[in-house]
Formats: C-alpha cells, sequence, structure tokens
C-alpha cells in the first residue's frame, strides 16, 4: 500500500469524485452500454435499441454504485453519428452521473459533443479520449464543445515503456510534438482522467499497469485503465476456453472468463487505479462486489498511514 509524497488531484464529475491518495477515495466503475453485438441493440447503425432494458442494465449499475459507494460511470459507445447521438440522449434522460463519449469514429465524437454541448448535458460528458491520433478537426471541436472532462490517453506507439507514456503526457514523446496534457489544456479541459493504455500481455500490460504508479507519484493525476482488455486479447485463455466448450465445460468456459476479466480489474485497483473502465456494463453485479472489497482492503491498509477513507467509501459502508 502506498501514500504519495506529491499531492493527489481530486476532480469531481457529474457529482462522482476521483483521485487522492489509495484508500481515501473509491476507484470508479465504468461499464460499456451499446458496444459491439451488445443483445439489448437491435441496430447498431442507426442506433436503435431496447429502451427498456437498457434502462434496467443502468439502473442495476446505479443500485450497485449506492451499495458499495464505488462511483459508477458509463461508457456509451456508438459506430456513427446519427448512433451514439441517439444513445447519449437516452442516457442523459435516464442516468445524472458521468458518461464516457466513445467510439472508434472520430466523425461519432465529434457529433457527440456538439450534441452534448447543444443539449446541455456536458457537464456530465467525459470525452474518450485526447491521444496521439487526435485530427486537428476533431480536437477543434473539442475546443469548441462545453466538455471539461476528458480520458487522457498515455500511449506512444513508438515507445510503450513507463518513460515513454509519461513523456507523450508532458511532451509528445516520440510520436506527437504536443504532449498530450499541454492539449487537453488547450482543448479547455479541467478534469483529465489518465488512461494508462494497456496492452496486451507481452506487449507492454506490465509496464502499463507500472506506469498508473509513475503517473500519481510525478504528476498527482486520476488514474486507470480498461484492463479487461488483457483477457480480451490473451491467445491462450481463448483457447483454453475454447477446448473447454468443446469438451461440454460450457458454463465453466463462461467462468474462466468472468474470473480472469474482473482480476484484471482487481490488479488495476491494487495498482494505485483511481478508475476502471471494466468492460460491459451487463458485468456490474460481479465487478462492484470485486472492487469494493478490494478498495476495502486498501483503505484499511492507509488508515496505518493517516489517510482515513470518504464516508461513501465502501470500507465504511460495507462493514
Amino acid at each position: 500500500m502506498f501514500k504519495f509524497d506529491r499531492e493527489q488531484m481530486v476532480i469531481e464529475i457529474a457529482g462522482r469524485k476521483f483521485g487522492g491518495q489509495p484508500g481515501e477515495y473509491p476507484t470508479g466503475l465504468s461499464g460499456t452500454i451499446f458496444y459491439a453485438r451488445h443483445k439489448i441493440v437491435e441496430d447498431e447503425r442507426k442506433g436503435i435499441f431496447d429502451k427498456a432494458a437498457a434502462e434496467d442494465l443502468i439502473n442495476k449499475q446505479a443500485e450497485m454504485e449506492d451499495i458499495t459507494g464505488n462511483p459508477a460511470l458509463v461508457q456509451v459507445f456508438g459506430g456513427n453519428p446519427e448512433a451514439l447521438v441517439k444513445y447519449i440522449d437516452f442516457v442523459a434522460e435516464v442516468w445524472d452521473g458521468p458518461m464516457l463519449l466513445d467510439s472508434t469514429s472520430g466523425e461519432a465524437r465529434m457529433a457527440a459533443a456538439r450534441r452534448a454541448t447543444e443539449a446541455g448535458y456536458a457537464d456530465q460528458c467525459i470525452y474518450n479520449s485526447i491521444n496521439v491520433s487526435i485530427e486537428e478537426e476533431e480536437f477543434q471541436n473539442l475546443v469548441e464543445s462545453d466538455i471539461e472532462a476528458s480520458i487522457v490517453l498515455c500511449f506512444d506507439p513508438m515507445d510503450p515503456s513507463v518513460e515513454g507514456k509519461l513523456n507523450v503526457l508532458l511532451n509528445g514523446g516520440k510520436t506527437a510534438d504536443t504532449g498530450m496534457l499541454e492539449l487537453a489544456e488547450k482543448a479547455g479541459i479541467k478534469y483529465p482522467l489518465i488512461d494508462v493504455a494497456v496492452t496486451p500481455l507481452g506487449n507492454g500490460a506490465g509496464p502499463a499497469v507500472r506506469a498508473s504508479f509513475a503517473v500519481k507519484a510525478k504528476l498527482g493525476l486520476p488514474v486507470g485503465s480498461g484492463i479487461h482488455n488483457i483477457p480480451s486479447a490473451w491467445d491462450w485463455l481463448r483457447e483454453f476456453r475454447k477446448k473447454l466448450r468443446e469438451s461440454g465445460h460450457t458454463q465453466l468456459a463462461k467462468d474462466v472468463h468472468h474470473v480472469c476479466d474482473i482480476g484484471a480489474n482487481i490488479i488495476q485497483t491494487m495498482a494505485v487505479g483511481d478508475f476502471v473502465l471494466y468492460g460491459p456494463i451487463d458485468n456490474a453485479q460481479l465487478t462492484f462486489p470485486a472492487i469494493a472489497m478490494t478498495d476495502a482492503v486498501i483503505a484499511e491498509a492507509a488508515k496505518e498511514m493517516g489517510i482515513n477513507p470518504v464516508e461513501a467509501h465502501p470500507f465504511n459502508k460495507l462493514l
């Protein structure tokens, strides 16, 4: 367990706080909705979906937030502008907490930022993300929006080391001319969430986790990741689960993935994570108890270093 010498930033987005010393604030947990092949989506191109099922998933995550004290975030994914705008409009109607604007399409992210600004719920939104690949048009669109929170990705494809991740934040590293933190400031981002960009096992997963400590130690900023990508991209696990299914152990194959998935999120939490993008929102009732337990252990250890958990911390709510 750790106590950093550097003062740790605490940011507040839509009433939820992230950051601080390990053991002080509970880990924020972000579940993704409307992801590719999500069963509640009926037409991913037009953004048609089962509204009752979507609201139920969001409410179940909100219920877990109330039970554990872990702040909930909704990561809203859409493949194109039409779909993403429909999705975020819906989420803003049924959820008052933070939501991430997420897409593989720059046009979709831009449309979402414009819509959030026009509709007046930009204060709920976290842009995903500011990174070395952001183009000038998208950057200017973000500047002109009312969005003040963003994921800032510390990923340099030319240097996946811990030093490379710090450099890309501070000076652009080997890929960009400007540091990602400077870009974020120029875009009007007041509330940065640093994503250490966890890559597959054997290709930088370990250094990415280690970078969490480095970012908080050197910069004092809230840090986290979508670390569930580790088991998702693990070839051995995929083959192992395939063999289980072929031998008739279908449920065990599912359970093995869930254990590795939740275990990955625990790794990020133990590695001073302030937030975790834990994957499908469908897994909220699996993820929140595991991370609440982890947070409680960290908080109990931190008490010996003079750090007291906030009132709504799992250590206070669940013991």
